[in-house]
């Protein structure tokens, strides 16, 4: 289940919130702790759900699936949780001297984060397969083949250039830090990531390639190296180009430095209610 449940916290957050960041936001769906706590609650239920769309599984193979998510949650609050918090509270303290190393840190340490959660469900997803048909490995693939379609759909509509998107997307992720960017540090936005190539439909395409080799993979799932292939393979989804997360880092590095006082308060304001729904989480978890 590596690979799917990776592709499920692509889909459910998009391609622009990251590692740490992907899971700071789902404390921000109601601006309200309490609300995260129940949230995360029922998050088995919720991967379990996401997971079950992608063929159609019998009995057994449903109970599976629901046990593992299960333990992922009962795993994630005992062992990753407490990172988490760790991470918010280096990410609050970042003041008007941030630089783009003191970005980088965190991020480097979420990295390691979403890396654990990977290889989590990669081990499990090596057992599910071994019980998987022909048909329900045709069916995953018409599932991967649909998102691809989406996405593309969803980039073909798109009436914004790629620097505009990019802006959008910076001034949504602060928002969910409870700031609004002011004039100044949009322009600041542009100016930054001005250099930057568009390469979402590379990297559609590339999607696309992976997909069709991770088909390919599980259809010799009786061959004595799948185990090792499909590792592989999916420890290679999505290499992220250095470039641009370099200049995401420093965007973020600059902006979070340039923030005023009534800007700052507010953004140390919200990630300690992030913090604050993480110990409510524990709590309920022991």
């Amino acid at each position: 289940m590596g690979f799917i449940g990776a592709t499920i916290v692509k889909n459910m957050f998009g391609k622009n919130f990251k590692k740490i960041i992907l899971f700071v936001a789902v404390f921000n769906l109601s601006g309200c702790s309490v609300v995260g706590d129940l949230w995360y609650e029922r998050m088995d239920q919720f991967i379990a759900n996401q997971l079950l769309e992608y063929a159609n599984f019998s009995s057994n193979q449903e109970g599976y699936i629901r046990k593992v998510a299960k333990e992922f949650k009962d795993w994630n609050a005992k062992n990753e949780l407490p990172e988490y918090k760790k991470l918010l509270l280096q990410f609050r303290l970042l003041d008007e001297e941030t630089v783009v190393s003191d970005v980088d840190e965190i991020y480097q340490k979420g990295v390691i984060l979403s890396n654990r959660n990977r290889d989590f469900f990669t081990s499990r997803f090596i057992d599910f397969s071994e019980t998987l048909t022909e048909n329900q490995i045709k069916e995953i693939s018409v599932h991967l083949d649909g998102l691809t379609e989406e996405r593309i759909f969803e980039l073909n509509k798109e009436t914004k250039n790629y620097q505009d998107t990019l802006e959008k997307t910076f001034v949504r992720f602060f928002r969910l830090m409870g700031v609004k960017l002011n004039k100044e540090q949009k322009n600041t936005i542009r100016l930054s990531s001005s250099g930057l190539e568009d390469r979402r439909y590379q990297l559609i395409n590339d999607r696309i390639k992976w997909n069709e080799q991770f088909v390919k993979i599980l259809a010799s799932r009786n061959d004595k190296s799948f185990e090792q292939q499909l590792t592989n393979h999916i420890n290679a989804l999505n290499p992220e180009d250095k470039y641009t997360r370099t200049v995401i880092n420093q965007i973020t590095a600059e902006t979070i430095a340039s923030l005023d006082e009534k800007q700052r308060a507010r953004f140390q304001k919200r990630l300690s209610v992030f913090e604050t729904t993480i110990d409510q989480i524990l709590t309920r978890q022991n």
